[in-house]
């Protein structure tokens, strides 16, 4: 707040919202002063707030806008800081009609608070991260031939739920044979057939943590141009983690996947950053990717995820989550990423 000279803060953001003060409901908005923490929520989450929220003054509004308008000009607040990322302009709109104060953007040191992860943290996260690696293992060897690509997602979905996990943290991606050039693919009523790789994306969420993992397996006896493009993917990766400790570059973790891709010939498809960071969101800071200048700090936690998606042939992603230590990092998932027959 002295930074940037303003007389408080609005969070908008429902992560760092419980972040900062427990609360999980879905719809409030945080006022930050330096003589008190004000959460303002509708009559669904009155009771709910005033639970988890110990240290926080709570203020029940029919709008949560209104109950932060009203704020500002009983408080007396002129400059306000806002995270930008996390408010609709039609918001702000409305915030700029009603006068006497001023919006003013905050830096991005706001969403920088949560990339180091506390001991607390790190314990959630490694939970979540057993609880979804299990239940790919448990689940693996029964998908076969025939087997729809969205049949796998749900009953990996039930499983996770089963073994622990509130929820999972974005629809299960299962891609198989030409549809795996798909990095994002949504699982389809496609089936399985033999010879497929078959690319399954997982997470689960453990008190309010995520966990993200991706495997690659084929279905059958893979072929050579398999074998090999799997491999270049593991390697790639493999050399990304061999790299991380507390210092280095986001962008030079980058640059040691690209560069095993690249050299294989296959760098136009590897079409994505290397890795992201992993909390509260599923995808929040820091990010690996070309022209991140940031610096890996000791307990942060981030995905290496690189992947060759070829149109009309298919693709390979190999993705773990890890931590970074002083001189290296912690695998958090712990799923065995040669590749995988069955």
């Amino acid at each position: 707040m002295k930074h940037v000279s303003v007389d408080a803060i609005m969070v908008t953001s429902n992560e760092l919202i419980r972040y900062l003060t427990g609360f999980t409901g879905s719809e409030s908005i945080l006022l930050l002063s330096r003589k008190e923490v004000r959460l303002i929520v509708d009559s669904r989450y009155t009771e709910q707030a005033r639970l988890e929220c110990k240290d926080t003054v709570t203020t029940e509004c029919v709008k949560k806008i209104d109950g932060a308008v009203q704020t500002f000009l009983e408080k007396g607040w002129r400059k306000i800081g806002f995270d930008p990322d996390n408010l609709t302009v039609s918001q702000k709109e409305i915030f700029d009609k009603a006068g006497s104060f001023k919006l003013i953007e905050l830096p991005n040191t706001i969403n920088t608070l949560r990339v180091k992860k506390d001991a607390v943290e790190l314990k959630l996260m490694r939970k979540a991260a057993r609880i979804s690696s299990d239940a790919f293992l448990e689940i693996i060897n029964d998908v076969k031939v025939g087997d729809r690509e969205e049949e796998i997602a749900l009953h990996l979905e039930y499983v996770i739920k089963k073994k622990g996990a509130e929820a999972v943290p974005f629809p299960i991606i299962v891609v198989s044979g030409v549809r795996g050039a798909l990095p994002h693919g949504s699982a389809s009523n496609k089936k399985i057939e033999r010879g497929d790789f078959v690319t399954i994306d997982f997470g689960s969420v453990y008190g309010g943590y995520c966990s993200d993992e991706t495997c690659t397996v084929v279905i059958g006896k893979p072929q050579s141009r398999q074998k090999r493009i799997y491999q270049v993917v593991k390697n790639a990766q493999d050399e990304a983690i061999s790299v991380i400790k507390e210092g280095i570059k986001m962008k030079e973790i980058d640059a040691a996947a690209r560069r095993v891709v690249e050299q294989a010939g296959l760098g136009r498809y590897f079409r994505h950053g290397t890795g992201h960071g992993v909390g509260l969101a599923v995808h929040e800071d820091p990010r690996v990717a070309p022209e991140q200048e940031s610096r890996a700090e000791k307990d942060m936690v981030f995905t290496i995820e690189p992947g060759v998606y070829i149109p009309g042939w298919g693709g390979v992603r190999i993705e773990d989550m890890v931590r970074v230590k002083r001189d290296g990092c912690e695998l958090l998932s712990s799923v065995n990423k040669e590749l995988l027959s069955i």
